[in-house]
């Protein structure tokens, strides 16, 4: 049955359907050519084979009322830039850029600019809207230059020059901020570098003089020219590549230096292989996935790894070395995790719609959501019976010295009920079966490998 992608229909010359496991986009007259025109360069051969542009085929399989169609190839998981890392939105604008550069010497444009149109493949981003691409006409502008600056520039520049993460930004208004907007949060040397001068500056003045309609009309009447807007790209690429972010420790960036995490690693690894070794898992969740060690596990598996993890600084690392391995990294807080939005909620598909494990790795991670996020114990077991799916999950009894510190300025009574093991134990047994266990050196964790009821 086909069923219309919630996030492709905005653009009615191009609009993507899933039929079964194929991803097919549907082109009427318009799209058409310009697949045509596209499909006829050395760029677009080039850049599918170096994987910068998603694998697709023509296909005569296709309704009545569409001109012609495209299969893609199928990605398992479809992740948002405001769950990436800085350099993981860096690599994509400059992904971006070279395209359009390169699409540009054999006289194509790409008419928008937005990272949405972008995803990570084995730590690498590849362009995945061919429906991007139209022949450039002679004297236009790039007309996604705007929407390049909003969504690519300034939440880079947020976290480079501000200090300040543009994931909430982004997931609060998922077409970034403004220029005016930008330009209040700059101070009043930023806004005199070079980059904020032409980007920033004159772009809200642009802003607040004319509508996006008549700037277009205005920029196409001054007479561009391809070297024109070359030019601007290559300003642009200059100016990401110098942005840069340093890495602050935050959060559990220091996770690696609590006495548990060295101690316990080889046998929590050990135990998660049989884990794994057993179910034999297509994708598998790590929940507080921290520095990716036992998503690694996973993706050496065989499996796809997706690593979930509030602590940007630490994902960032992990994207650093996840170039050739199978592992999606996502920045979000799994106490509040990313939801469903866009129109009419759906064209955006909340988190846990889109990743269906079949295994969940939940270490070191639900003694922090008890504690820190004060979410009952049964509450936060009933949500990871939820999955439907096989999770390796590590108790953390309330005598552990890492519980000492998160409850260092709350009384007992202000705990949830289910903490002790005995507590924990018939909260589970309402739900799992209890497939193997292990208790850690400590004497105050165990790990239990679960299976849903």
């Amino acid at each position: 049955m086909v069923s219309a992608d919630p996030g492709s229909f905005r653009d009615p010359a191009s609009r993507v359907v899933h039929d079964g496991n194929r991803v097919l986009r549907l082109l009427d007259e318009r799209g058409l050519e310009a697949w045509q025109a596209l499909k006829a360069t050395s760029f677009f051969e080039k850049a599918v084979a170096d994987g910068r542009l998603i694998h697709t085929e023509e296909t005569s399989d296709f309704p009545a009322d569409a001109a012609g169609a495209l299969e893609h190839q199928r990605l398992s998981l479809i992740t948002y830039p405001y769950e990436w890392t800085f350099s993981m939105l860096k690599d994509a604008a400059l992904l971006q850029l070279d395209l359009l550069a390169d699409a540009l010497a054999d006289g194509i444009t790409i008419k928008d600019a937005t990272p949405f149109n972008i995803q990570f493949v084995s730590g690498k981003p590849i362009f995945i809207d061919l429906g991007s691409f139209e022949a450039y006409r002679s004297g236009e502008p790039w007309i996604g230059y705007r929407q390049f600056t909003r969504q690519f520039l300034f939440p880079l520049m947020l976290r480079a020059w501000v200090g300040l993460a543009y994931q909430p930004w982004l997931r609060g208004d998922m077409e970034g901020p403004t220029a005016g907007e930008m330009k209040l949060l700059l101070s009043t040397a930023q806004r005199l570098r070079p980059g904020a001068l032409m980007h920033v500056s004159l772009q809200a003045r642009m802003e607040d003089r004319m509508s996006g309609a008549a700037v277009r009309e205005e920029l196409k009447d001054a007479g561009f020219s391809v070297d024109l807007i070359l030019a601007n790209v290559r300003k642009l690429r200059s100016l990401v590549e110098s942005l840069e972010w340093d890495h602050e420790v935050e959060g559990w960036s220091d996770y690696q230096s609590c006495t548990h995490v060295g101690r316990d690693r080889d046998a929590k690894s050990e135990f998660l292989e049989g884990a794994l070794d057993r179910a034999r898992p297509e994708m598998v969740a790590d929940l507080g996935a921290n520095d990716g060690h036992f998503s690694d596990i996973a993706a050496e598996s065989g499996a796809h790894a997706v690593a979930i993890d509030s602590d940007e600084p630490v994902l960032d690392d992990l994207y650093q070395r996840s170039r050739g391995k199978n592992i999606s990294i996502i920045v979000s807080d799994l106490a509040n995790p990313t939801p469903s939005q866009g129109w009419a909620g759906k064209e955006r598909p909340g988190l846990f719609e889109r990743v269906k494990p079949d295994v969940v790795i939940a270490y070191g991670v639900i003694h922090h959501l008890i504690y820190t996020t004060s979410i009952p114990p049964r509450a936060v077991m009933e949500w990871l019976r939820s999955f439907a799916c096989v999770v390796v999950v590590e108790f953390v009894a309330p005598e552990d010295e890492m519980v000492a510190k998160l409850t260092a300025n709350k009384l007992a009574r202000e705990l949830h009920h289910g903490r002790n093991e005995k507590e924990f134990r018939a909260i589970i047994a309402a739900m799992f079966d209890v497939h193997s266990e292990r208790t850690l050196e400590s004497g105050t964790r165990i790990l239990f490998e679960l299976i849903p009821r």
